[in-house]
């Protein structure tokens, strides 16, 4: 899997350096994110890694999703992995997790 080279940096730097979105912006990405994540979802996929860190910003300011390494295909995902700061409650209590835990 290849991705294109995102300038822009990730979420993370971005909030580093701004703390807060406006609101047009946290909108836009908002709504980016969204749409990435139902794209997954409708083809069976999830995520399970979703962090700032993993929304790149291209040079137009969309967002791409990155490091597909926790990615899973099916319904549901019964092994703990993630990073522990943006854990669904599901994974914290071994339910296994479904595409909600990729909405938390």
């Amino acid at each position: 899997m290849g991705l294109e080279y995102c300038e822009n940096g990730d979420l993370s730097q971005i909030l580093d350096e701004h703390s807060l979105l406006d609101e047009k912006t946290a909108k836009f990405v908002a709504a980016e994110l969204i749409s990435g994540i139902k794209c997954l979802h409708t083809k069976d996929i999830l995520f399970r890694d979703l962090k700032p860190e993993n929304i790149l910003i291209d040079s137009e300011g969309h967002i791409r999703l990155g490091d597909f390494g926790l990615a899973k295909q099916g319904s549901v995902a019964q092994s703990f992995c993630g990073s522990p700061a943006y854990l669904a409650p599901e994974m914290l209590k071994k339910e296994g997790v479904t595409k909600a835990g990729d909405v938390y």
